[in-house]
């Protein structure tokens, strides 16, 4: 397609809406309807800030982050010490806010809800209304203690929280979503022969939270013959779910989203252990371009990814490349991965061995216009001192459609080996003055690499102060619909086919730039849209409902 179109100049104020037809929208592939959005190249849009108290509480220490359309959340895992000072303190930060202000930031300690330990977790998954907590350890014991917060209630009430103990005595790092089911990636087992542990534990986000028929507990653990366990991070292609050996290096494992869960041949698993004539290692995080899935390495420097129009288990359907030394730095030791549009990015945390030195802020990324083993396709910058702060040691982190915030996790160790974590909230601006809305008929929710949303159809709007967006968090019928997205200078709507489906507070005025509108992709031919759109507009004002259905009917 890649259509361009004349464009207004926007002040407060914008109504884009256009007719779509197609039988492939992908969750998790991101397919752009009508954007004048372009992804920034300079890759020096770095800023940073301490939150490391926020509201009174010692908020350091956190396992990944995940979006809400509005807010940034993040999961309390150690503020670090001996023994291990595990916490149940979320952070969050609103996006439409300033992000050097301590007005922006909250924080709510959910150490003990319900009378439950609630401590210890490791990512975490929004459903459409939940936030919901992946259980690790409380510092004593591995948990399933089920944590998670309501976003339809303050923030700060005890009574928009709620936790329950599944009774399982293992511990999860990240989770994979369908959109209906969340997938507890299975780390160790307190009781088994091996500490790498194939429980795979499913809960049903359509049933209760303390009822015992929402969870279903499947052993993966020695799929197609192969020994896979100790997983950290998964991700959803719109179709299979995949997670990521952490504890069995090349233990590939996947799950078919269409099939019975209990089925051992909706299983599938193999041994990536070498590819292209390069081992790999563990890894820690992946996310997914719309084709590829990008596993991130942990404490080493070969990057894999998965082509996901190939077999599984067919070798050629893998590639691997060794980053270490890009732009002249180190680049070794990943958690996490974000995918932008255009760019996938690494976030730094550990290199191995010097648990003193080894935390970094070498921050690595891979334009996917580019081939994957072509050393010109990779970028790195050590953002390690931004805003004079120590700006290293991530583990995962978030995606707001323009900023990435990766998730404070440790700086070293002291003087007695003690790990010493720390709040340092590190972001990075993907489009800056380059972008200035977008409506999309599915997007990436599976963002940082250790949490998972299925965010379908969304509006972005890019103000000056940042982009205030809207999603449906419900994926397309195939066939033909009508979307639109409107913006009045303090709200944010989304309609589908004529109904309101979702709404955001805004405000601010909107960018104007010099980036082209175009349909069907984004500008630089990422985000393409697999069908057939039709009477595209783009208004300066913002429309009401009925002139929305007037839109519908022909009539405007």
């Amino acid at each position: 397609m890649n259509h361009s179109t004349p464009c207004p100049t926007f002040s407060d104020a914008i109504t884009v809406g256009a007719w779509i037809e197609s039988e492939s929208y992908q969750a998790e592939g991101l397919q752009s309807v009508v954007s004048k959005w372009r992804i920034g190249t300079s890759f020096n849009q770095f800023d940073a800030y301490d939150a490391s108290a926020t509201d009174d509480l010692d908020t350091r220490g956190f396992f990944g982050a995940v979006f809400d359309g509005r807010y940034v959340y993040f999961a309390p895992q150690s503020c670090g010490g001996s023994p291990p000072g595990q916490h149940g303190r979320v952070l969050r930060y609103d996006t439409l806010g300033e992000f050097a202000s301590s007005s922006s930031w909250n924080a709510y300690d959910a150490s003990e809800t319900n009378g439950l330990r609630t401590r210890g977790y490791y990512g975490a998954v929004f459903d459409g209304r939940y936030i919901n907590f992946i259980p690790r350890t409380d510092g004593v014991d591995l948990h399933t203690r089920m944590l998670r917060y309501d976003t339809q209630g303050e923030f700060k009430s005890p009574i928009s929280w709620e936790a329950h103990d599944a009774g399982h005595g293992m511990s999860c790092q990240g989770a994979g979503f369908d959109g209906r089911y969340i997938y507890y990636c299975p780390g160790y087992a307190e009781v088994r022969t091996s500490d790498d542990c194939g429980f795979m534990l499913r809960f049903d986000t359509q049933g209760a939270l303390n009822d015992p028929d929402s969870y279903h507990l499947y052993d993966a653990g020695s799929t197609g013959g192969l020994k896979v366990g100790c997983f950290d991070g998964a991700v959803f292609d719109g179709r299979f779910i995949y997670f990521v050996p952490l504890g069995v290096a090349g233990g590939m494992l996947r799950f078919d989203t269409q099939g019975d869960f209990n089925d051992g041949d909706c299983w599938q698993a193999f041994d990536a252990g070498e590819i292209s004539g390069l081992r790999m290692g563990s890894c820690v995080g992946a996310t997914f371009d719309g084709r590829f899935v990008y596993y991130v390495p942990y404490a080493g420097s070969v990057a894999v990814r998965f082509d996901t129009r190939g077999n599984f288990t067919d070798p050629v359907a893998w590639s691997a490349h060794d980053v270490a030394g890009t732009g002249g730095l180190r680049t070794c030791g990943y958690d996490g991965a974000v995918f932008d549009g255009r760019f996938v990015y690494y976030i730094p945390f550990w290199a191995g061995g010097d648990t003193r030195q080894g935390f970094h802020g070498e921050v690595l990324r891979y334009d996917t216009q580019k081939q994957f083993s072509d050393g010109d396709g990779w970028q790195a910058v050590d953002a390690g001192r931004t805003e004079g702060l120590a700006s290293v040691g991530f583990n995962g982190g978030a995606f707001d459609g323009r900023f990435i915030y990766m998730a404070p996790w440790r700086r070293g160790t002291d003087d007695d080996n003690n790990p010493m974590a720390h709040g340092n909230v590190l972001r990075y601006d993907t489009v800056g003055r380059n972008a200035t809305f977008s409506l999309r008929a599915a997007d990436f929710g599976h963002n940082g690499g250790l949490c998972g949303a299925v965010p379908g159809p969304s509006f972005l709007v890019n103000t000056e102060k940042g982009v205030v967006s809207v999603r449906a968090n419900r994926m397309l019928s195939p066939g033909r619909h009508h979307l639109a997205g409107v913006y009045d200078g303090s709200t944010v709507r989304l309609f589908i086919d004529g109904e309101a489906v979702a709404e955001q507070q805004g405000s601010g005025k909107i960018q104007n730039c010099h980036a082209n509108i175009i349909t069907g992709e984004l500008e630089g031919g990422t985000g393409r849209f697999p069908g057939r759109i039709d009477d595209v507009r783009v208004d300066d004002v913002a429309r009401d409902a009925g002139a929305i259905a007037d839109q519908l009917k022909g009539l405007i």
